[in-house]
Parts: C-alpha cells; structure tokens; sequence
C-alpha cells in the first residue's frame, strides 16, 4: 500500500467520518459488491463474506466455504456467499467507502483484513471485536490458536479479528542453479552477508549486462518487521502499537535499523543483489532465471505450480541480520473481522462461520490448497495432516521457522504503512546507491514515519 500523503489524508477523513452502526444511507457501490439480503422466506440467513484472495486461492476459499454452507450452514440455516474484491488494497478503498458514506447495511458480514490494516480495522465502529465473542462462547477455545497468529491481531491483550490466512515470509532458492555455482543445494544462506555471498556465484554477466541475478528484492516495512524482530527490537513504540497506540518509530533510537543497513550494504556490495527496480520475482524466479527471492509462505503451493519439473525448489528460513538473532520472523497475512450490519441474526451466524474458518480440518484443506500454515494447533494432529507433511517436506519450512519464532516479533500496528513502506524502502536504497550516508538515512527514514503518525493520531485523537 504505498500511498501518497494525500491518500493519507483522504484515509484519515475516512476513519473519523465513521457513522453509525446501523444508517441506511444508499450505497454507490455496484451490486456484485453489495451485501445480500439477510433472511430468506425459508428462514435462511445469507452472509457476505468480503476476501482478497486471487488466484488459486480463491478457489481454496469457495471449497471452504461451500462446505461450511454444505455442514454447519445446512444444519444451522445459515449460507455464506464469497465475493472477491481484488486485491487487499482493492478491499480496503471499497470498506471505507462504505464507512464514509456511513453505509453500514451495504458492508459485508465478514471481511478479510491484513495485518498491516489491523490499526485501521479494529477502530471502525461497525467492526465486533472477536475478542467479545469469545469471552461468552466457551465453545471458542482461543488457546488452540497458534499464540504469534494471535498476537498478530491483538491490541490491548484483545483479539480483533480472528486469524485465518497467516503467513511468514520465506527464502525460496533454485537448488538447480545453486549446485551449477557449486553451493550445497541442501545448506541455504543463514545470514543477510552469506545471501550476498550466494547471490553473487549465482549472478551471470555478459559484458555490462546482467543476464540472472542471485537475488531480487528491495526491502521495505514487511521484511524490516522480521529483520528488526530477530534481532529483538520494534519498528515502532508501545510494542510496535501493541501495547497501546504507536506514536513514533524507535528503529532509529536502539539501533535495529543501523545494525540492518550494514549488512544489507555490506550483501548488496558482493555484486549478486538486484535491489530498486520493480521485478515481479515470482515469474523470473519460475523461469529459471533467478536463484533467490523473498516471498510469503503462502507462495509454496503457486510456486511449485508455476515452475512444474523445470527445476527443483527449496525453501528456507529468512537469513538472520546476526548470526545470533534469535527474535524469528513477523506473522502476516490477514484475519476475519465480524461487521455489526444492524441484524442481529447475522452477526452470531457469522460468528459461526468465522469459528469454522479455524478448525483444525478447515485449516488442513486451506494449508494444502495454498500453503498459509495452519493457526490451530490441532491441525497437525490430524493423520491426515502428518502423511502431508511427510510427502511435502516444502510445506514445513514455514510451520518450523513459526514454531522458532518469538510471539513478539510481529509486524507494526500502525494506520500509515504505506508512509512506512516508502520511508523504509527510499531510505534503504538512498544509503545503499551512496546518495546518503547510514546516520541521514535513518533520520529521514524516522523523520518521515514519524511525520506521517503524529497527523493521522493527531486527527484521530490518539
């Protein structure tokens, strides 16, 4: 989400304009986006379920919600209907549109949300925390809950929303292309300077010009949650705005951000690192021609599709900033919110079904279909999840390096990531192209992110 400030402004207008929970004012949204209706005459209650899961995904999510419709669904009189929105930002313009049209009957019962918009989500007046739900439903046993899942989108010790798509973000390498440079295919880098070393045996060159590089990426404020975690730290006060609302960064004050840019100056200079350049890393690195890149976990299963037998795969832990970081990598992905439409059959019937989305069996049929690792625990007692794991050792990457991850290594709970994200990534790149040097970069880096907070607390009255 890489806004401009004056989408900023226009967000934080948004938030404050929230209406009531239940005004009726027309909506301008087309029909396919619209809400159904919440009773039928034959007494069934019909939900909408708002997701930004494309692709091979969102077939994984109507396989998961037609067998909710087809068990609980049936036995409960309740139906849930999916409506793709595009992507997360997509989903987004189009909720606070509602909202600052005050047009709560038009909003969906269940939207999905990431966590890098938990800042924004969990303060809408139209959104229940799961967290109220819980606490008078002993039915809903949150400590089956993967513990860094729901810290992920807890404020104040509460639940918001409730986790579903979770993810971390993993090293995905060409094991082909590693045993032609003559590495060990079977031992991935373990820190930020050996990806510089392996991308650089890995990078071919015809005179000037790159032919393939060892590594794509350009960080920004989804890496940075991980790289700054590990090594113990936060991106932003109050716990990265956990704790209570954040109000400045503090990467520049304990010196993560330094101790990160470095190292990262330091791989980048072995000559192997593509960094700057907007490359969809994804179909280069399908291609065969590219060794290394960064992407979620819940890449595996596309990735795998997308390059066939055309070469062999390995996944990996993301390399640590030190050798001795012990933080782990940040949860992302997103959660389920449940929407008070103003009907109050709808709200326990999407209660029902937002439980059903974390059930050890429903988690089982969304980990295999996309390769999100599953947030209930229970999951991995299942038979079936344990053959699995066995026949797809790939998949077990990411659950291994969740499990080696510390809870308070999260991403920042903020309302301004896109502002962080620019900061963060024109900052890294000016010190890196030697346009500045490490201690102005942070400053500005601060500086900016800092700005971009105290205006929207400002008039949000945080």
């Amino acid at each position: 989400m890489r806004k401009t400030i004056a989408v900023l402004a226009a967000s934080i207008i948004l938030l404050t304009g929230c209406g009531t929970k239940t005004d009726t004012t027309a909506s301008s949204m087309d029909a396919s986006s619209s809400a159904v209706a919440n009773t039928s005459q034959s007494g069934t209650v019909h939900l909408t379920f708002w997701h930004a899961m494309g692709g091979t995904n969102e077939g994984v999510v109507k396989e998961v919600v037609q067998n909710f419709n087809d068990t609980i669904g049936k036995e409960k009189g309740i139906e849930v209907t999916p409506v793709f929105q595009g992507s997360y930002q997509d989903l987004l313009k189009k909720v606070k549109a509602a909202v600052q049209a005050k047009d709560t009957k038009n909003l969906p019962d269940i939207v999905q949300v990431p966590a890098s918009d938990t800042a924004y989500i969990k303060d809408v007046p139209s959104i229940i925390w799961a967290q109220s739900m819980i606490d008078k439903d002993p039915s809903f046993n949150i400590a089956d809950l993967e513990p860094n899942t729901v810290s992920s989108f807890s404020f104040k010790g509460k639940l918001a929303g409730v986790p579903f798509a979770n993810s971390t973000v993993l090293l995905y390498y060409n094991k082909n292309m590693f045993k032609e440079a003559g590495l060990d295919p079977n031992k991935p880098p373990q820190t930020i300077d050996e990806m510089g070393q392996y991308a650089a045996k890995m990078t071919k060159r015809n005179g000037d010009q790159v032919t393939q590089w060892g590594l794509s990426v350009t960080p920004d404020q989804y890496h940075l949650s991980s790289w700054i975690g590990m090594q113990g730290g936060y991106i932003g006060n109050n716990k990265n705005g956990r704790e209570d609302t954040m109000t400045q960064v503090e990467f520049d004050s304990t010196g993560t951000m330094k101790e990160f840019l470095t190292t990262w100056k330091k791989a980048v200079e072995y000559g192997g690192i593509q960094t700057g350049p907007e490359v969809k890393t994804n179909e280069v690195f399908a291609a065969g021609k590219l060794g290394m890149f960064l992407n979620s976990t819940a890449g595996v299963k596309g990735t795998l599709t997308a390059v066939g037998d055309k070469f062999e795969v390995g996944t990996a832990f993301l390399p640590k900033v030190h050798e001795s970081d012990k933080g782990g990598v940040a949860v992302g992905g997103s959660a389920l919110y449940l929407v008070d439409r103003g009907e109050p059959s709808n709200i326990d019937a999407a209660w029902e079904y937002m439980k059903y989305s974390t059930s050890p069996k429903t988690q089982f049929t969304w980990h295999t279909g996309t390769g999100y690792f599953p947030v209930n625990k229970k999951t991995y007692d299942l038979p079936e999840m344990k053959q699995h794991l066995e026949k797809n050792p790939l998949f077990k990457t990411a659950i291994e390096q969740l499990h080696a991850s510390s809870p308070e290594t999260q991403e920042p709970m903020n309302p301004v990531s896109g502002e962080f994200n620019r900061a963060i990534k024109d900052e890294t790149l000016a010190y890196v192209t030697g346009k500045k040097d490490i201690d102005q970069a942070i400053k500005d880096m601060a500086a900016a992110s800092n700005k971009a907070l105290e205006d929207y607390n400002r008039v949000n009255k945080k």
